[in-house]
C-alpha cells in the first residue's frame, strides 16, 4: 500500500496499529500490523493480522460466554462458519439461526455452549463437536456392540 485512500497522500508509515472492535456489549482492543497515514492519521490493517485478531476475539467469547445476539453472530462469522451450515449441524432451520442472531429469539445455554465448542474446534482445526453432532443426528443402527479387549 503506498497511497492513503482518505487524503490521497503517499505518506504511509508501516508498523503495529491499534485496532478496536465493538461486539455487542464488549469492546476488544489490540495491535495488528498495518500502516498509518502521516498526513491525516487514517489507519490500514494487514488482512491476515486483522483476521487473527477477530479469531482471538471469537475464542475469548467462546471461552467466556456469549451475552448478546451480536456476539453470537460475530463469533460464527469470525471463524468462517456459514449460518446454513450451523443450522444443519444443530438440526434447526436457517431462520432459527437468523432469529438468534437478530435477537428475535434466544438460544438456550446448551445451544450456546455447543456453538462455542464448534467455534473452538474450528480454531484448533478439529471436528470433535461436529462428529458428535453428526452421530446424534444419525445414530448407529447396530444392536449388538462388542466392547473391551475382544473389540476390534
Amino acid at each position: 500500500m503506498n497511497r492513503c485512500t482518505n487524503c490521497g497522500k503517499e505518506k504511509l508509515a508501516p508498523g503495529e496499529q491499534p485496532v478496536t472492535r465493538d461486539v455487542g456489549e464488549r469492546t476488544f482492543e489490540g495491535l495488528v500490523q498495518g500502516w498509518s497515514c502521516t498526513s491525516c492519521g487514517e489507519r490500514y490493517y494487514e488482512a491476515v493480522d486483522l483476521g487473527s485478531f477477530e479469531e482471538a476475539a471469537a475464542k475469548w467469547l467462546a471461552e467466556h460466554g456469549v451475552r448478546t445476539p451480536e456476539e453470537l453472530k460475530f463469533m460464527r462469522k469470525a471463524v468462517g462458519i456459514r449460518a446454513a451450515d450451523l443450522a444443519t449441524w444443530l438440526d434447526v432451520s436457517p431462520e432459527t439461526i437468523s432469529h438468534w442472531e437478530t435477537g428475535k429469539h434466544a438460544p438456550d445455554v446448551v445451544t450456546r455452549s455447543t456453538i462455542a465448542s464448534i467455534v473452538l474446534d474450528t480454531l484448533r482445526g478439529e471436528s470433535a463437536t461436529l462428529d458428535r453432532l453428526r452421530a446424534q443426528g444419525k445414530p448407529e443402527g447396530t444392536r449388538k456392540v462388542r466392547l473391551g479387549r475382544d473389540a476390534a
